[in-house]
């Protein structure tokens, strides 16, 4: 053991080879290693290099005979409690550790960002407890019958098939455009990887993957827009609702009933319904992640999935510092999407609605509970991208977290794949001044670059070019 240990990490150890006797890890670490600050980095890799530890029943024991056979008379039923001092010592040295397991650094960018909130407990606050003005309206079924909770487990587990006839699919697949080179030179969903994690969470111990829902918004109108969703992306969220005038069982809608009518202009109203009505009823369902678009948005699940599993993810949602060593009962909130100035201005930054926006828990109950109650509750606008960072900003200290690759490239991309290929940022000062995007953007590359090699989202993505995406991004072109 002691030589796996070696291979591992360096560890100040001052004394001859131990023979393999009978000590507490907590002794190992209290004893032997006690001036070792990163405990959390010795307990992540015993953890993980399961092939080079002792079975499970076993603790980590070193030391000489005679000492051994003297102290374990003196431990007797101490190891425990031992092991839980050390597991308090552990909380107590967090905030000071360096990143431990993980080479990954935030950027001085998204430390500056994070440093402006504060962490937020991840209890679930009762909403009859938070004095929000606005009532809660709740959603119908499709009788009107009130009080009506989605099943948003039903489309993850009875998936519709995805299906291009050989007609559709020889047009779908034959043009070698703008769409087709951004998806096979450039744009890729990494399978590969997500096989394996998905092989590994299988596993007795595995780690679990992180867990989405996904929220579409949209009126009964536009529902034909929802079969290629349901048929492509959608079934790859953990949990998954579509937001609507009208529910439909078998289209995943639901009537979310909101202040003021529906209409465009009104969106703010829609969403702040559907924001109360997600954590109202899923916030406890186990979900790490809620993401949120209109129903002209294609996710690319897996590759979405993987960014919040990251170090860098994971390190910012635990306060930029140290990773976790799990049982946290607050976190950081994190608010991720396509950066965007509004009217140019820096310190009105938010996130696209396009793409739409991701969440962890922590920030969708400093949205709900501790944002909303004040928050322009009456307003109506269609700008809910804006308010939603604004009631972020002005009441939690939360900002849009930088999702930028390690390349400068975007992930969440507000227009379509050929668009972001063949757009080119205005040199001329006059056409940089009137051209939207130029103007709210921050930093952004162009062709290729543009977008990240692993991007996540897409948007004006209307129902013939969703289903062309998704046959090009998952191998039914080839």
């Amino acid at each position: 053991a002691m030589h796996q240990i070696r291979k591992s990490f360096p560890l100040r150890l001052e004394f001859s080879e131990p023979e393999q006797l009978c000590r507490t890890f907590g002794w190992f670490m209290k004893t032997v290693n006690n001036g070792f600050e990163d405990l959390e980095e010795v307990i992540e890799k015993l953890t993980d290099n399961k092939q080079e530890r002792i079975t499970k029943d076993q603790e980590m024991r070193v030391g000489d005979t005679d000492d051994a056979k003297e102290e374990e008379k003196e431990e007797g039923d101490d190891g425990e409690a031992e092991d839980d001092n050390i597991k308090q010592q552990i909380n107590q040295k967090r905030k000071n550790q360096k990143p431990i397991g993980t080479k990954t650094q935030l950027s001085a960018l998204n430390l500056e960002i994070i440093s402006r909130t504060h962490p937020i407990n991840l209890s679930f606050t009762d909403p009859s407890s938070i004095g929000d003005e606005q009532p809660r309206l709740g959603a119908v079924d499709e009788d009107g019958r009130q009080n009506y909770i989605h099943d948003e487990k039903s489309l993850r587990n009875n998936p519709p098939t995805f299906h291009l006839d050989d007609e559709v699919k020889a047009k779908t697949c034959a043009s070698h455009d703008s769409t087709y080179k951004m998806l096979t030179e450039r744009v890729a969903v990494d399978l590969d990887t997500h096989n394996l994690l998905e092989s590994q969470a299988k596993k007795p111990n595995g780690k679990p993957r992180a867990r989405i829902f996904c929220t579409v918004y949209t009126i009964a109108a536009n529902h034909d827009r929802l079969p290629p969703i349901l048929q492509t992306w959608g079934p790859r969220c953990d949990g998954f609702m579509v937001a609507s005038d009208k529910t439909d069982p078998e289209l995943k809608t639901v009537n979310i009933r909101h202040e003021g009518e529906e209409a465009y202009g009104n969106i703010w109203q829609k969403v702040r319904a559907i924001w109360k009505y997600v954590y109202d009823n899923y916030y406890e369902e186990g979900y790490d992640w809620f993401h949120i678009g209109g129903d002209d948005l294609y996710v690319l699940v897996e590759n979405l999935r993987l960014y919040l599993e990251s170090d860098e993810i994971i390190l910012a949602a635990n306060g930029g510092k140290t990773l976790p060593v799990g049982g946290e009962e607050e976190a950081t909130p994190l608010f991720l999407g396509r950066r965007f100035k509004e009217q140019g201005n820096e310190e009105r930054i938010f996130n696209s609605g396009g793409s739409g926006y991701t969440m962890n828990r922590a920030a969708l109950k400093a949205l709900v509970v501790d944002a909303f109650p004040t928050c322009m509750p009456h307003l109506e606008t269609f700008a809910e991208d804006v308010m939603v960072a604004q009631c972020l900003r002005n009441k939690v200290q939360v900002f849009p977290y930088d999702t930028k690759d390690e390349e400068g490239s975007e992930r969440y991309m507000p227009f379509d794949p050929a668009t972001h290929l063949t757009y080119t940022i205005p040199k001329d000062p006059k056409k940089f001044e009137n051209d939207w995007y130029a103007n709210y953007s921050i930093d952004i590359k162009e062709g290729f670059e543009h977008c990240s090699k692993r991007s996540v989202a897409f948007h004006y993505i209307k129902p013939p070019l969703m289903n062309r995406m998704h046959a090009i991004l998952y191998g039914h072109c080839r």
